[in-house]
């Protein structure tokens, strides 16, 4: 995240400096986040703290807010004075042993409580003034902005350690919130304080009670019954999770063989031939199944898996052409036949193109935007011919890879990408990874393959291969008859945006981050990219992107 800093043409330095006017990262941090339900509450046990954390990795990162430069900074005082014993406070408990966290908990919780009385009189004073700036350009009205962020996320923790004004003040926000357009989100809060008359049995040492997450319960249940079970407003975490729950219920009701809706497969009919005791269709694809190959391969045996129905094929169209807008007309070859199609069933596919063209990643988002679970399997210097599976007879048996794909998804539809198929080893001593494909992408021969590793036949009529190459040189020419060949070449400007876009997703996906922490690039950074990136490659173009983002990373620290 930027932490606070802004582009703006014409300043020396080309940046401006953080004000107390707050940012988007700030505002994310609300106590209105949490009294709506858009965020999860403090749990019992856990730390009751967060949200102020949080509130200070947004506004500071990792730096000490600095008084002597609040006034250069245009910020207020007051609040940079708040923000800096916060961030003492937080240092000086993380410091602590383990044995000391008892006691450090409770001094923190001793000075939220203080930090949050400060600013809730200041927000009682009849005139708050904070002009450090000479131009007049800094108003009142964001200092008291800023003020009632602080107060309320500031509250919110105190409340979670007893502290009895952070309380009403909570309860004083609630007319206000539930007049919106969107009060009714507030409702549950609401009547659930309204039954909250209890002492709140909080005790030094104990962490959070979990308050808000209570008020929630309560009042949710309240309406509930008041409503005699009528429908209640729920937020996106609750119904998730409501409907986990009930899936699950009715999966371990249902009878191991039930026919499921819709067009499917019958991929393994039995395991009987295998040693042990496990039945057809007992236990949960992808969960521990035991150490037997029966055992193992026993929750997908004697069930028909579904094949995943062809999707919304102009919906799926747009969202590829959004993303590979110079691959449009490979986009419409390949999604074109699937029109008259009732499940996803893809051709064998040779993506041709230089390096870094990204062939990868669009056999992957494509399987993605058909519903195929995907999996890559890395050919280059591959010198076996273990993808097609490997007999019981070696300590390190193992099914072929098509049918682990199809277990893992619980499904018969699969996409399986062949990634660098050009490099994959010659010698034969081991046999050639080129001719087991050669029998897996044959329809016919695919519908009753024989499995080493099971010693019986199974249907993988149901998979899709796209394998990738570099070009058409080391592929066999039995190869290169049976796999339909699409030539994609060098990225152009068209896909700067999209492609900066897919590879932004990449890294707040490998940091955890959402975009309020990793914004896109901004039209300087937009420029900067478009004036470098000259070669085409998406590998190029990632690590421009990188460039950027450790660019942003150390001119957050920066006072």
């Amino acid at each position: 995240m930027r932490s606070g800093f802004h582009r703006r043409a014409g300043h020396p330095t080309g940046y401006q400096t953080m004000t107390s006017t707050p940012d988007a990262g700030a505002l994310a941090c609300a106590i209105e986040r949490y009294l709506s339900g858009a965020a999860l509450p403090p749990k019992r046990g856990g730390f009751p703290h967060a949200p102020a954390a949080l509130l200070l990795t947004a506004r500071y990162g990792r730096t000490t807010p600095s008084l002597q430069t609040a006034n250069a900074f245009r910020e207020d005082v007051r609040i940079v004075g708040v923000y800096r014993s916060l961030k003492l406070a937080f240092d000086e408990y993380g410091s602590v042993s383990y044995r000391e966290k008892r006691e450090a908990e409770q001094t923190l919780s001793v000075q939220i409580a203080a930090a949050f009385d400060t600013v809730a009189e200041w927000l009682r004073e009849a005139n708050i003034v904070a002009d450090f700036t000479d131009d007049g350009s800094f108003e009142d009205e964001a200092v008291t902005q800023h003020l009632r962020l602080l107060a309320g996320v500031l509250a919110l923790c105190a409340w979670e350690v007893g502290h009895e004004p952070a309380r009403t003040f909570i309860r004083a926000l609630m007319p206000d919130l539930l007049g919106l357009a969107d009060g009714h989100r507030y409702v549950r809060v609401a009547v659930g304080l309204t039954e909250d008359v209890d002492p709140l049995h909080w005790r030094p040492g104990q962490g959070s009670l979990g308050r808000l997450a209570l008020a929630l319960d309560r009042g949710g249940r309240l309406l509930a019954q008041a409503s005699r079970g009528a429908p209640q407003p729920e937020t996106a975490w609750d119904s998730a999770a409501r409907e986990m729950a009930a899936e699950d219920r009715a999966k371990a009701k249902a009878p191991a063989a039930v026919v499921e809706t819709g067009p499917s497969l019958m991929v393994l009919a039995s395991v009987e031939h295998l040693p042990g005791l496990a039945k057809a269709g007992e236990g949960k694809p992808g969960a521990h199944t035991g150490s037997t190959p029966r055992s193992e391969w026993a929750p997908v045996a004697g069930r028909r898996l579904r094949l995943i129905r062809v999707p919304d094929l102009a919906a799926a169209r747009a969202t590829l052409a959004a993303e590979f807008p110079d691959d449009v007309a490979i986009v419409d070859a390949i999604l074109g036949p699937l029109a008259t199609r009732s499940y996803v069933s893809l051709p064998p596919i040779l993506l041709l193109g230089p390096p870094g063209t990204g062939k990868s990643r669009f056999a992957r988002r494509l399987g993605e935007v058909l519903g195929l679970a995907v999996t890559v399997y890395g050919c280059a210097g591959v010198s076996d011919s273990s993808f097609i599976g490997t007999s019981r007879q070696w300590s390190t048996g193992r099914a072929c890879v098509p049918l682990q794909a199809i277990r893992r998804a619980d499904a018969a539809s699969v996409l399986v990408v062949l990634d660098e198929l050009s490099r994959a080893g010659t010698r034969r001593d081991n046999g050639l990874l080129t001719d087991g494909i050669l029998a897996m992408t044959e329809r016919e021969t695919a519908k009753a393959f024989q499995d080493p590793y099971l010693e019986c036949p199974v249907d993988l009529s149901g998979v899709s291969y796209i394998a990738t190459a570099n070009s058409r040189s080391g592929l066999d020419a039995a190869l290169l008859s049976r796999f339909r060949v699409l030539e994609m070449g060098p990225r152009t400007l068209a896909s700067l945006p999209a492609l900066t876009r897919g590879i932004m997703a990449d890294i707040r996906a490998e940091r955890g981050l959402d975009d309020a922490w990793l914004p896109g690039p901004d039209p300087e950074e937009e420029a900067v990219l478009a004036a470098h990136w000259r070669d085409g490659s998406v590998r190029t173009l990632r690590q421009l992107v990188d460039l950027i983002v450790a660019a942003r990373d150390a001119l957050a620290t920066r006072m």
